[in-house]
């Protein structure tokens, strides 16, 4: 047998200090395979190759990367792997033997390989496992699933060795049908099945290798394996463990990629496959434009596979009829009769729109969201209609806990001077007076569906310009037009006369942070400039109905807006920026928390120098050509379809 007896990287162990890193796979992923062996893998100094390869037990004198037992739905070698395994030469690479409560964590969380199935058995397969004598599983792991020649062989035997009984097979990877051979004891089932819902349904449990048998000794089951050349069964579930987590496998952060304890990994893994398991039906996504669809495909995935994208609302209810799915539509391009629709056929339907913490960079500027909300009751820049952010914050219990994570989220974010956008220049104020009251107005999309539906009597900028002037005669009255507005891309734009008239000082370019730092009070209609003044501490009052008024933290100037519970600064903010949105690590691809986020943009605002709008010159002429003369014709096309958009966007 080979020897299996692990190599350590450490000291002066003869191990090569480099490797040439062959193939894309490799390559990709060669941060991790660097972090895990200590070694480089580079073509500019000799040494063996490094191949992503499954078989490890050649002797040749190669490195071989391999998936690790454990990954999240999210895993890919382009986003990066929760666990890789390593050998060299045929002998495992590293890795530590795991902790005695390991198994117990595994069984507590329910995780296999991928861990991409859903929480129950697809539709039929319980009742493959009933009847007077209930069938054998042929569990088959992603290694085994892989090779077709593999497959059939293990299925082969299988059926030949015991002429008298009935196989499902089956793994959480899925078994592919066309490397299963045709016999009539046989049924596959080729999607992803989570194998500790099998294993109480199956009278005898095979697999092709020991290691594969790791989740049913965990979970009690015996197992089989028809191979002699898989070696001696392993002696007790803690040896299976061994095997399957053991030597040569290594955890890494699913975000980061840096390497971290496999229990730890565990925890994280766990956190993904739930976020993956909300996504309970297929989606099917309406309206949703071809530079947002890589984050909201990430954000939409779930068992049932990817996310379905379409434009027109009957379109969507087919799609989402023949898939038993759900539909959701980005807000601002939603057909005006698909809710109807989607009533109508009993489809779940939810609106989208961009969370609170977004990105570095504008929308307008295409530049792509690392958070979102889904609403299925109205949305939350639209008071018309209850939100089921508004509803949250009406009717949810906010307990300690909750509270404490959101204010230090708000220290958080207010330390690291982020807010939606993060664009802007700094250094301002050195010639402000002292001894008066400075008032932020901050300008607004006059078009927004925020401003249309939620500002009744102040719906522009010219008029929110004078009502805050009429409001503060002796303040400094600042005005900072909206960024799209500034960069030419929405309309909104006040003349200059009146501007002056009005306003001690236009700080169109600035950083809202860095006038928050500086101002005493925010008058506004229904911009995120007030709940980011909220945040840090500044008095507000609200000329229209945005998410934040009306729960007894503002000034609140428009009919209607009392919401009828008075809420801490802290519940606030657990509403609307824990429990309301989703977020997107940007970098990784994959669902991450609020915290995550805010470490990401810091990242991303650190390495771009300041700038107005956070887009070159070149890219800011070509958006304002896109928005004259191209969104026209694509809002002329859109009506055609029925979506009658309450914003120009």
């Amino acid at each position: 047998m080979t020897d299996l007896r692990p190599i350590e990287p450490q000291g002066d162990t003869g191990l090569p200090r480099t490797y040439l890193p062959l193939g894309r796979t490799v390559r990709l992923l060669r941060a991790q395979i660097e972090a895990a062996t200590g070694a480089s893998l580079t073509f500019r100094s000799p040494g063996p190759p490094a191949l992503w390869s499954a078989t490890a037990a050649d002797g040749k004198a190669v490195l071989r990367v391999a998936p690790g037992p454990l990954l999240s739905p999210y895993d890919s070698p382009e986003t990066g792997l929760s666990s890789l395994r390593l050998s060299y030469a045929g002998r495992p690479l590293g890795g530590e033997p795991p902790s005695p409560d390991f198994g117990d964590l595994l069984r507590a969380r329910g995780l296999a390989v991928c861990n991409r199935f859903a929480r129950s058995l697809p539709d039929g397969a319980a009742d493959l496992f009933s009847g007077q004598t209930r069938p054998s599983l042929a569990l088959i792991d992603p290694q085994t699933a892989a090779s077709g020649a593999t497959l059939r062989s293990f299925l082969t035997r299988l059926l030949a060795e015991n002429p008298g009984t009935r196989f499902v097979a089956a793994g959480p990877d899925g078994c592919p049908r066309d490397g299963a051979p045709t016999d009539p004891r046989l049924t596959v089932i080729a999607g992803p099945v989570d194998p500790w819902l099998l294993f109480p349904l199956t009278a005898r449990i095979h697999v092709a290798r020991w290691d594969a048998a790791c989740e049913a000794a965990l979970a009690g089951f015996e197992t089989h394996c028809p191979d002699p050349a898989a070696g001696p069964r392993p002696a007790d579930a803690a040896a299976f463990l061994a095997l399957r987590y053991g030597t040569g496998v290594h955890g890494f952060d699913p975000w980061t990629r840096r390497p971290i304890p496999l229990a730890d990994a565990v925890e994280r893994v766990a956190w993904l496959r739930d976020r993956f398991l909300g996504n309970d039906r297929r989606v099917v996504l309406v309206g949703v434009s071809g530079w947002k669809r890589a984050a909201l495909d990430v954000f939409a995935t779930g068992p049932a596979g990817p996310p379905l994208h379409t434009m027109i609302a009957d379109e969507a209810v087919a799609l989402a009829r023949a898939q038993g799915g759900r539909v959701q539509a980005w807000a601002t391009r939603c057909p005006e009769q698909l809710p109807r629709l989607c009533a109508e056929a009993g489809l779940p339907f939810a609106r989208i729109e961009d969370g609170f913490l977004r990105s570095v960079g504008l929308g307008a500027s295409l530049e792509p969201g690392a958070s979102i909300v889904v609403d299925d009751l109205g949305i939350y820049y639209d008071p018309r209609v209850e939100s089921r952010l508004a509803r949250t914050l009406k009717e949810a219990e906010f307990p300690a806990g909750l509270t404490a994570r959101a204010a230090a989220l708000r220290e958080s974010i207010v330390a690291r001077r982020l807010s939606k956008y993060n664009v802007g220049l700094e250094g301002v104020g050195e010639d402000w007076p002292t001894d008066r009251r400075i008032v932020l107005v901050p300008g607004q999309v006059e078009d927004d569906a925020s401003v249309l539906t939620g500002s009744p009597q102040v719906r522009g900028n010219l008029a929110l310009l004078r009502a805050a002037r009429a409001r503060n005669p002796d303040a400094f009255l600042l005005y900072k037009p909206h960024p799209d507005v500034e960069a030419g891309f929405r309309p909104g734009a006040i003349p200059e006369e009146e501007v002056r008239r009005l306003a001690d000082r236009v700080v169109g370019g600035l950083s809202i942070v860095d006038l928050l730092d500086r101002c005493h009070h925010v008058e506004t209609m229904t911009s995120l400039a007030g709940f980011e003044a909220l945040i840090r501490g500044l008095s507000v009052a609200v000329h229209g109905r945005p998410f934040y008024a009306g729960w007894g933290l503002t000034e609140d100037l428009a009919p209607g807006a009392d919401r009828g519970r008075t809420l801490s600064l802290d519940a606030l903010v657990a509403g609307a920026l824990i429990l309301y949105p989703l977020y997107l690590d940007p970098v990784a691809m994959k669902p991450c928390t609020p915290e995550q986020l805010l470490d990401r943009l810091s990242e991303a605002r650190a390495a771009a120098p300041p700038s107005r709008l956070a887009l070159g010159a070149v890219r800011h002429a070509t958006m304002r050509l896109r928005y004259a003369l191209i969104n026209p014709v694509i809002r002329r096309l859109r009506a055609r379809r029925g979506v009658r958009s309450e914003s120009g966007r």
